[in-house]
């Protein structure tokens, strides 16, 4: 069986920045330990020391010890942080492998790896009271053109007798995962429905893992990792209800943040509470932005933040959008009030006029709202 995923969750306090650093800190004095320990088996004494840290760092992911390697072709240990196919939290998982420092004979990942399909010989489910069995997964593959995804029939013995398809697939997914990785499940396939009655032309779970990589040689189909796929997006009818309402046109690396802000009337809950980051837009006056050079000076600014944030490790820039009324800028911050006087500092060295404003997505976080 492959090592099963920790999780925990405590108390926050510290930035996401700051949390991130001293967890580094914190496996770097224990890293030649660790190796020495799991070499041979997982020791209690290397989980229980993880599952501290990850608790007193509010660190919530998921997270497990696996192989890796040392260097080309040498076997070595690797450590992993889930985002769990949460987009955010697997933004934040890049973020924290990004700070990983060089330590002999370790790899980080900010994601589950593919397993290897010689894994799968020996793993096993309990599914309605029956030992399931990977290996009896057969599956019939479809290609949307359109979508650039794969769809999915499966079938399996065991789906006889039990016709609900949410309990068929469930199991089916922990698999796919398995085989596929974090995320080439969400890159990958589209969507997925089970069998009654043996398929046709069917191939092993084993084989799609191959076959995905050789659609991608012939398509020549390209996926991105969570935060380097940009969106863009129209609005037909912006108004003026609540800010960010006037746009009517952007393009982001984290739809869903955006849409759930519209969906609240700019009343949104904080999605990422007690994780130590937030997320931030800055609000221009529209009128600024010369006519027919709206897009290359908005550049100009969005080039010095992300500069400056990348150089203190303290930010990204999420996307940007135009409004009848202002000019925005999306970004994800992971040092709190340190990462929000960069912006400050930055939007000042660019000579913006009075009203531009650092603003919190998270209605709790408006009465922190920066304003120059």
């Amino acid at each position: 069986m492959p090592l099963q995923f920790q999780k925990r969750q405590a108390q926050q306090e510290l930035t996401f920045k700051a949390r991130v650093e001293e967890f580094w800190q914190w496996y770097a004095q224990r890293a030649d330990r660790f190796y020495k320990l799991l070499e041979d088996e997982i020791s209690k004494s290397v989980l229980d020391e993880t599952t501290e840290i990850m608790d007193k760092l509010s660190l919530d992911f998921a997270w497990v010890f696996g192989p890796g390697e040392a260097g080309p072709g040498e076997p070595g240990r690797s450590f992993t942080l889930s985002g769990e196919d949460v987009l955010q939290k697997q933004l934040l998982a890049i973020y924290w492998a990004s700070r990983a420092p060089r330590l002999d004979g370790w790899t980080f990942y900010a994601s589950r790896q593919p397993s290897p399909p010689e894994i799968f010989e020996t793993m096993r489910m309990n599914f309605e009271g029956q030992d399931l069995n990977p290996l009896e997964f057969w599956l019939t593959p479809t290609i949307d053109e359109e979508a650039e995804k794969v769809n999915l029939t499966v079938w399996h013995p065991l789906y006889a007798g039990v016709p609900e398809e949410k309990a068929r697939l469930g199991a089916f997914y922990v698999f796919l995962d398995e085989i596929l990785g974090e995320y080439g499940t969400g890159h990958w396939i589209g969507a997925v429905t089970a069998s009654d009655r043996q398929l046709t032309d069917a191939m092993p779970l084993t084989e799609l893992y191959g076959f995905i990589e050789n659609l991608e040689t012939e398509k020549g189909w390209q996926k991105f990792p969570p935060g380097e796929a940009t969106i863009a997006y129209e609005r037909e009818y912006p108004q003026n209800r609540f800010l960010r309402d006037d746009i009517f046109v952007g393009s982001t690396t984290l739809f869903d943040l955006l849409a759930d802000y519209e969906d609240a009337q700019g009343n949104m809950e904080d999605p990422l509470t007690g994780t130590g980051a937030d997320y931030v837009f800055v609000s221009m006056d529209a009128q600024l932005f010369p006519q027919g050079q709206e897009v290359e000076a908005r550049d100009v600014i969005e080039s010095a933040l992300e500069s400056a944030l990348k150089f203190e490790q303290s930010g990204w820039i999420l996307g940007r959008a135009f409004g009848t009324q202002f000019a925005y800028l999306d970004l994800m911050l992971f040092d709190g009030e340190n990462s929000v006087k960069i912006v400050e500092r930055v939007l000042r060295e660019q000579n913006l006029p009075a009203g531009t404003a650092i603003n919190f997505f998270a209605k709790e976080k408006t009465s922190q709202r920066a304003v120059l």
